[in-house]
């Protein structure tokens, strides 16, 4: 009788540790707003790949691409990509990963600036989870700092993420 008890419980314990690949995606907060005197897009693209901070190029990828463009000095333009599998429906990044750049790239572009930037992401963490057939939610908080790793700014982004055209051969 000990032993039907036993195979009962551990059956029971069994099925509930039923993992789920769905994140618990919460935004942090409600959806930011774009920076005063900024136009902003928010766009990911399948199929897609990127080096460094280029923009997205054919590949095999999913990459989102958060870009803004400051009109009140001289169209300073920021752009923070990341890219996932194809497959995933919904993910997480974590600090290690973005600090090591392999999933994801700064680029700053700055045509009247005196200075030369030197900002790299060194910790955050982003999570994604598809709503549509065209659009992701986006919730992502990207610390930023020189070389050395000591924290400079935070950039925290909480959007939706359409689809983009089609990315040529």
């Amino acid at each position: 009788m000990k032993t039907k008890v036993t195979i009962l419980i551990l059956f029971v314990i069994l099925l509930s540790c039923k993992k789920s690949n769905n994140l618990n995606l919460v935004l942090n907060g409600t959806l930011t707003d774009c920076a005063a005197n900024s136009t902003c897009t928010y766009n990911y693209y399948d199929n897609a790949d990127f080096i460094n901070g280029n923009q997205p190029l054919p590949g095999n990828y999913r990459v989102f691409w958060y870009k803004s463009v400051n009109t009140n000095v001289c169209d300073a333009t920021t752009g923070i990509y990341f890219k996932t599998s194809l497959s995933d429906n919904d993910f997480e990044i974590n600090s290690n990963q973005i600090a090591a750049g392999q999933i994801v790239a700064y680029d700053q572009v700055c045509p009247c600036c005196d200075y030369a930037v030197a900002f790299k992401p060194i910790g955050g963490e982003i999570k994604g989870k598809r709503t549509d057939a065209n659009h992701w939610l986006i919730n992502a908080t990207i610390v930023f700092g020189v070389y050395a790793g000591t924290p400079i700014d935070t950039l925290t982004v909480n959007q939706y993420f359409t689809i983009a055209q089609k990315l040529s051969n």
